[in-house]
């Protein structure tokens, strides 16, 4: 009877290790990409989409765009347009239609199906870098957002 008792408190025991380690081993993920931020913050000056897509950094209606598709994750030009008006004062549509060509022949963003009209969204090469960058393990097979 003792030994019974003795064998099951030891499974219970390891059971309780092995959840500590896994516990570990997330936090020890999280620290890593947080020294891995503060290692971009420090050699950048911060962590703009820019670190990510450098072919943006001197245009700061395509950056803008982009941080605008980051937010609602899909959009047609219009949808764009009067974001971009509520954050910068202007952009016309025309303008948002261009930069977004441009950026598409640059891979940044992609066209995808939508009941009526265009709508763009980040290429998942983007999204997977700036999660990368910023420490999140997200696989892509695991969703549709992008």
């Amino acid at each position: 009877m003792p030994d019974e008792e003795l064998a099951r408190e030891v499974q219970e025991l390891k059971k309780a290790l092995e959840a500590m380690r896994a516990s570990f081993e997330i936090v020890s993920q999280m620290a890593r990409a947080y020294l891995r931020l503060l290692n971009v913050y420090a050699e950048y000056g911060g962590l703009s989409i820019d670190v990510v897509i450098p072919e943006i950094k001197h245009d700061p209606i395509a950056r803008e765009i982009v941080k605008i598709l980051f937010d609602l994750r899909r959009a047609n030009v219009s949808q764009i347009a009067r974001e971009l008006r509520g954050r910068r004062g202007k952009g016309s549509r025309n303008t948002v239609r261009a930069k977004l060509e441009e950026l598409e022949r640059l891979g940044i963003v992609r066209e995808v199906p939508a009941k009526r009209g265009k709508t763009y969204t980040l290429s998942r090469d983007v999204v997977k870098r700036w999660l990368e960058l910023i420490g999140m393990p997200i696989r892509f097979e695991q969703t549709n957002d992008y």
